[in-house]
């Protein structure tokens, strides 16, 4: 594929066809934050689903073209564990406990963090909705390789 990109000519046609692949994949974005509700507790809910952000990466080689759909999210500290969210396991602290120091630490914390503790969720949040619109993607995806097929045959 990417040798007939190249005797076409630098026609554009490569970035073309990766704003296609973006474009096909636009619709998973949506469908996988209206099921972050379906799976986390309400509570943390709206937080995630205000931090996840999605990236279309296209890639055409000399025989095939590769696009990789990546769901992430950024928390206050740091990344969000999205596929350990999806496999239906939620590290949190636990509210409200934090454990007491010694009194007579004069100049240290006079308290620890909370413990943390791993919760059972619903899992799939992102797979279910890439499984339900896969087909459909894979069809406009298709679409977006034939019609730059026929450009090249086109000349």
């Amino acid at each position: 594929m990417l040798t007939a990109l190249k005797e076409a000519g630098n026609q554009g046609l490569g970035k073309g066809m990766a704003a296609g692949f973006r474009l096909a994949t636009a619709r998973l974005g949506p469908a996988v934050t209206a099921e972050v509700p379906k799976a986390m507790p309400s509570g943390y809910a709206p937080i995630l689903a205000r931090s996840l952000q999605f990236r279309t990466e296209a890639r055409a080689f000399k025989y095939v073209a590769r696009v990789t759909w990546r769901v992430y999210g950024d928390g206050q500290k740091e990344r969000r564990d999205v596929p350990q969210l999806n496999r239906g396991i939620l590290r949190h602290p636990v509210y409200g406990r934090s454990r007491a120091l010694k009194r007579h630490a004069l100049h240290q914390a006079t308290s620890r963090l909370n413990p943390w503790v791993a919760q059972r969720v619903r899992s799939g949040f992102v797979d279910r909705p890439v499984d339900r619109l896969g087909v459909d993607v894979r069809r406009e995806m298709n679409k977006v390789i034939d019609a730059v097929a026929a450009k090249i045959t086109r000349g």
